[in-house]
């Protein structure tokens, strides 16, 4: 089994998080798959998964049985899906011709076009770190507002947040972390707490008593984490899966000029960030890679 996951530095770390984490599944099932990392230049280690280098010069040998593909790069993705390969399984946010793969994984039932789609919110992809959380205990009164948008901050979203929440008469008047990842440019705004490209967001998420966050990984990890979440689209391609868990209760939506009144709004209800919480937790139980380990090896085996 080969996995390829899209590491480039502009692309984040929400495809190599989530392939992390079916690896580190695949593992755990006996299974040792080959990790590939897309545009990478050198190798890359997380969770004690190593990703080797992959491009276009140094192509893998011989053909997988089955291929996992993660990517956003439309022109590596059909450069990878030509080269030899079994069955194709890909994230269908991370699809760009549905009818090329032969099992998607959606986080909701819009797909069409695979012979067979994995879907659902229990099918949410999450690091080690997140798979065996209990319940959440949510406080009276919350530390810290997390603002994260992943290993990137596109086009300036996340410091635009902090810099907004840290500016604004907020009551009670908490602390500001942002989290500043490696895609990140120019320099924090005043007044906040960075976290500089921490190993894992578990501890900033069960600190923080409300986080603010994109619709990709870091929404579903504090999720899992019932870390009540206002959450911003940073792309397209988020739509959908912020709909699936604002459908279940378990997120606030908001645009980027209407997310100082949500936090607000948070901040002031206990009871409103006890409801969050716990269906954020109901819906997002952080066994997803396991449940897709074990369908591929199932897939794999027929």
């Amino acid at each position: 089994m080969r996995i390829a996951a899209d590491a480039r530095r502009e692309a984040g770390l929400g495809h190599l998080a989530r392939c992390t984490a079916l690896a580190s599944a695949l593992r755990e099932e006996g299974v040792e798959p080959e990790t590939l990392g897309l545009g990478s230049s050198e190798p890359i280690e997380l969770d004690d998964v190593r990703w080797e280098p992959w491009n276009a010069s140094a192509p893998p040998a011989g053909a997988a049985d089955l291929l996992v593909l993660d990517t956003y790069d439309r022109d590596g993705w059909t450069e990878l899906a030509a080269r030899p390969h079994g069955r194709l399984v890909a994230f269908a946010d991370a699809l760009s011709d549905p009818a090329a793969a032969d099992v998607a994984i959606a986080l909701d039932n819009g797909i069409v076009g695979p012979r067979q789609v994995l879907t659902g919110l229990s099918f949410a992809c999450l690091r080690r770190d997140f798979w065996d959380l209990g319940p959440r205990q949510a406080g009276e009164l919350p530390e810290a507002v997390l603002v994260t948008t992943g290993g990137g901050d596109p086009g300036g979203l996340a410091t635009r947040v902090a810099a907004r929440l840290g500016g604004s008469d907020r009551e009670p008047a908490l602390p500001i972390e942002l989290v500043w990842g490696p895609g990140f440019e120019g320099e924090p705004p005043p007044g906040v707490t960075t976290l500089e490209r921490p190993r894992s967001l578990l501890e900033p998420l069960l600190r923080a008593g409300v986080v603010v966050c994109a619709g990709g990984q870091t929404m579903l990890e504090a999720a899992a984490a019932g870390t009540p979440a206002v959450v911003v689209e940073a792309a397209a391609n988020q739509r959908r899966q912020i709909a699936a868990l604002a459908a279940a209760g378990a997120v606030l939506p908001a645009a980027e000029g209407e997310v100082p009144a949500a936090v607000q709004r948070l901040l002031d209800s206990a009871p409103l960030r006890e409801e969050l919480s716990q269906r954020a937790q109901e819906a997002i139980d952080g066994q997803g890679a396991r449940r897709i380990a074990r369908e591929l090896i199932a897939l794999e085996r027929r």
